[in-house]
């Protein structure tokens, strides 16, 4: 996720839960004054702490995996949206609502994994 999304992610993250920054603080574990410079300035900002902002704000804690190739199919908040996510991919008729589908390899197995947290 690039820096601009991710700052209106947070954005969005502090106005739907009515948090003040000092409250994000005290959930992500950074500094107020990061914190700040992150949502009102271009400076340069960490890796691990765009990773943290994203850990907590977007709350993406699995992913469907392709065993194999490693390639990231999707992302979810729980174990059930990834296992929803496969089950609406599989495709049982032609019908004229499956073009949306992604196109799964099926000669590879997929994984839920857990994404590991931020410490």
């Amino acid at each position: 996720m690039n820096r601009d999304a991710l700052r209106k992610v947070v954005q969005k993250y502090l106005y739907n839960n009515h948090l003040k920054i000092p409250e994000l603080v005290k959930l992500t574990g950074i500094s107020d004054r990061t914190i700040r410079r992150f949502l009102n300035t271009k400076e340069g900002i960490s890796k691990t702490i765009l990773q943290k902002l994203n850990y907590v704000c977007a709350q993406v804690r699995f992913a469907v995996v392709g065993f194999r190739s490693g390639k990231v199919y999707f992302q979810g908040k729980d174990h059930a949206d990834c296992s929803r996510w496969i089950n609406n991919q599989s495709s049982h008729k032609n019908t004229s609502h499956e073009y949306g589908k992604v196109v799964l390899n099926i000669k590879e197995p997929l994984v839920i994994k857990k994404l590991p947290t931020e410490s």
